[in-house]
């Protein structure tokens, strides 16, 4: 794997704690990977290697580039939590195995509960139950923008209720949960530490309290080295709690080394220029990209919460009447889920859209969502390296529900999966 000055020296120069801070197409994955991959020749045999990633989309195209992964955990904070703390520890607190409240629990909750409803006829509920979290003394956090007629406390004490009545978690309480057991018995954490030689965390920049606080703890036992990589001018998960300062504190509690990434290789002149305007105080950017002299036209307009849709409506009218560009060339991106699926709600009348928000919205699962991402995949493209992928998201969705089967059968699931899915029609309506 070829690597450019600063890669390398993210990669090799420091075996300790270390914050790599990776500005847009500099090659963030490709340098994580590199970490790992120098990080499993010495890796001991009774030890893991952990990589943790934001999506299990993200943890899939990771280990699609890794040779060997047989050592290594890749997965989200959650899976990592019920892998390495829920599971072998709630018994300390006499807590049930936890299994992950299901999309059809969550229905029938909202079912059960009429008189939860939205201030306005387009208010998403289950939107809205996501937005239930503790703060870390165990209080209810409700500092957020809440769109129910029911105040978020009574609406998060009778959820609270109906989950545990269930015996299931959702994913906001697996992080409260482990950090409560790692916090108040220190022979968690040493036990978690021993176990990990070296946890590398991918975008780092959207880690929130409780993670931040798990790591933190891990990190002081001593045992294991912490290899966090981000850009905090791409922090876009404020909604979901993200914290402001991640990187500066990082530097000062993990007693970190810093590297910036600074050589852009996926985009043009105009886009970085605009990039290193907006931020002025980021490390600057060089693009070294075979695309860099392509003349993008780039247009910054300050926009509110109440404009936003017209003006986008009317960015889209002027390229389809005036430039014919056709509806299939055009992508919108957003720096949040709420507001790309609000602005899809406003657009899908008037323009031919596809993803979110394209037709009314049915909540799934993100591990039943990834493993259905990656047998489409498999169909089209029916390589080794997405059957792996395949088989990883059959084992993220048993942890997410508990379910504890040998590997043998989990490729027979796998096989059969397959077989089941390239048989469907997908051509029919």
């Amino acid at each position: 794997m070829e690597l450019n000055k600063n890669q390398k020296k993210a990669v090799f120069e420091y075996d300790g704690n270390c914050v790599v801070v990776a500005s847009p197409g500099t090659g963030k994955t490709k340098t994580l990977v590199a970490r790992a991959q120098n990080k499993m020749e010495s890796l001991p045999r009774n030890q893991v290697l952990v990589l943790i990633t934001y999506t299990n989309a993200a943890a899939n195209e990771i280990a699609s580039r890794l040779i060997n992964s047989k050592s290594i955990f890749i997965g989200t904070i959650h899976s990592f939590c019920l892998e390495y703390i829920l599971r072998p520890f709630s018994w300390i607190n006499k807590w049930f195995i936890p299994r992950v409240i299901s999309d059809e629990q969550v229905s029938d909750f909202i079912e059960q509960n009429t008189d939860i409803r939205g201030q306005d006829g387009n208010t998403n509920i289950i939107e809205e139950l996501g937005k239930i979290k503790r703060r870390l003394d165990g209080s209810w956090n409700e500092n957020v923008e809440w769109n129910l007629t029911i105040p978020l406390k009574v609406v998060a004490e009778r959820y609270s209720t109906y989950k545990k009545d269930l015996k299931v978690i959702d994913f906001n309480e697996i992080l409260y949960r482990s950090y409560k057991l790692i916090c108040s018995y220190p022979f968690i954490s040493t036990s978690v530490s021993a176990k990990c030689y070296e946890i590398l965390v991918d975008e780092f920049q959207d880690t929130n309290e409780f993670q931040y606080e798990i790591f933190k703890i891990i990190n002081n036992v001593g045992l294991s080295s912490f290899f966090l990589v981000g850009d905090p001018k791409q922090r876009i998960f404020t909604f979901a709690g993200a914290i402001e300062d991640a990187f500066e504190r990082a530097k000062e509690d993990f007693r970190a080394k810093c590297y910036n990434l600074t050589e852009a290789y996926r985009s043009t002149d105009n886009i970085v220029n605009t990039y290193s305007c907006l931020f002025d105080d980021h490390p600057l950017v060089e693009n070294k990209s075979e695309w860099s002299n392509i003349p993008v036209e780039v247009k910054i307009i300050e926009t509110t919460k109440d404009s936003n849709s017209k003006i986008v409506e009317d960015i889209l009218n002027r390229l389809n009447n005036h430039w014919k560009v056709k509806p299939d060339e055009i992508a919108i991106l957003s720096t949040s889920w709420f507001s790309a699926y609000s602005l899809s709600k406003d657009l899908r009348r008037k323009f031919p859209l596809v993803g979110l928000g394209a037709l009314p919205h049915k909540y799934i699962s993100n591990s039943t969502m990834s493993l259905l991402k990656e047998l489409s995949k498999y169909r089209v493209n029916s390589t080794i390296e997405n059957l792996r992928a395949i088989k990883r998201s059959v084992e993220v969705h048993l942890l997410e529900n508990n379910l504890e089967i040998s590997d043998n059968n989990i490729n027979k699931a796998t096989n059969y999966l397959i077989t089941e899915f390239l048989k469907l029609d997908i051509n029919k309506s």
